[in-house]
Order: structure tokens, then sequence, then C-alpha cells
């Protein structure tokens, strides 16, 4: 059975993984961002192997007293959205890009709700209150952010795709993926009694697909686009014949 700290480097490996593999197709084979990618992928990978042996270092976790108070943590993936954002912050620096500032983003984002949840599991004995307390102190900032980080994935990666492909596929795909939207839209709002957990998973689903849809689109590149020039011009009649006037020369 996996703890804690095995969980948090088992997942920094696969993500590590993960990034390897896209960076190696992106960047055509570069060798020292795939490197230094694969020796995250060995090393969270043993480091997750050590944790799980050890057991976090817990030797005397088993026999301890049934009468001791266990304190319940509030659920939270901080843990494996630190591992996205040291994997996207590493990619980042291997392609020396803003993907690098992406990454440290989410790191410090992740920092502060940590702690704030941190403090708030020891406010008080009330696991409710506590709960409570830390999304009083927290949902003015993550509903904001968390609002504009979806509609920001969302143009950018419905973008890539739109101008990946040709000028009649993107006009098929934005039709279908409206009518997609409106479809799903529509049957929640029919049959309310499906639950909180399959409207989730739905849209978890349909973010994974767009997101990698999006990605695919980046490393084909745009599609050619033709400029428009500005038609005409100031010494052009409406017959297309120009113009031209000539002043007489001055005379001494």
């Amino acid at each position: 059975m996996t703890t804690v700290a095995a969980k948090f480097w088992f997942a920094v490996s696969a993500l590590a993984l993960v990034a390897g593999v896209a960076y190696n197709a992106a960047s055509s084979g570069e060798w020292y961002g795939s490197f230094v990618l694969g020796s995250i992928v060995v090393a969270a990978f043993l480091l997750g192997l050590l944790a799980t042996v050890i057991r976090d270092g817990d030797i005397e976790g088993a026999a301890a007293s049934a009468e001791v108070p266990v304190r319940r943590s509030l659920p939270a993936g901080w843990p494996a959205l630190a591992a996205v954002g040291g994997g996207v912050a590493i990619v980042g620096l291997a392609g020396r890009n803003a993907l690098l500032y992406v990454g440290l983003g989410i790191l410090g984002f992740v920092f502060v709700e940590w702690m704030v949840q941190s403090w708030a599991e020891r406010a008080t004995g009330d696991p409710a209150y506590n709960h409570s307390l830390r999304h009083r102190i927290m949902s003015p900032i993550e509903v904001p952010l968390l609002a504009m980080l979806v509609i920001a994935v969302f143009l950018i990666s419905l973008s890539r795709v739109l101008l990946a492909l040709p000028k009649d596929g993107s006009t098929i795909v934005a039709i279908v993926l409206a009518v997609a939207i409106l479809g799903v839209a529509s049957l929640f709002a029919a049959k309310p009694r499906l639950g909180s957990s399959v409207l989730a998973g739905a849209l978890a689903l349909g973010a994974v697909a767009l997101i990698a849809a999006g990605i695919a689109g980046g490393v084909a590149g745009e599609r050619h686009i033709e400029k428009h020039h500005a038609e005409g011009s100031a010494g052009t009649e409406a017959g297309g014949t120009t113009t031209t006037t000539s002043t007489p020369a001055s005379t001494p």
C-alpha cells in the first residue's frame, strides 16, 4: 500500500514521463531536454519506491494506540497539482520558453492553497467548521482564478485546433463542438438526477480531449493563411485605368 510521499513521487515520475514523450516529439529528438526529463522520471520513481518501503519513516505507526485522536485531513489534490507544476516548469526550463513561468505560477498557487488548508485543519476540533472556514477564506480567490483559467485553456486549445485545420474543416469542427456543448447542457438540464459526479466526469473527459487536441494542433502548426491586400489605390479609377497628371515645366 503506497504512502502519501510515494503517491507524490510516482505522480511526478508519471508526469515527467508524459512530458518527456511530448517534448521529444515536439523538439524532433532534442537530447538535452529529453535527458533531463528522463532523469527526473528515474529519480522520482526510485524515491517513490523508497517511500513505500520505509512507510514514510513511520516505524511505530502500526503499534499506535487506538485512543490517540486522529485528525482528519481535508480532501485535497495539492501533491498531484504540485507535480504538474513541477513538470511544466521543467519542460519550460528544458525548452527555454514561457512554460517555465507557467509552472512556477502553478507551484506558487499550490503553496498558498496548501498552507491555508494546513492552517484550517488545525483551527478547531470540528472538521466541518474547519472545512467551511477554509472555503470562506479561499473561495473569493479560487472562483475567479479558476474561471479565468478554464476560459483561457478552452480558448487557447480550441484556437490551436481551428488554426491547424483547413478552412472548411475548422468550420465543421466549430459547428460540431457547439452542437455537442448544447446537447450535453440540454441533457443535464432535462435530467438533473444524473448527479454531479456524472457531470464532473463528462466535463473532465471533454477537457482532456480538448487539451490533447490543442497540443496536437500546436505541434502541427498553423495552416497557411493568405494575406489579403487592400484593393485599389488612390490613383486608380473605377474602370481599372490609372490616371496621371503632368505639370508644365516652369519657364525661366
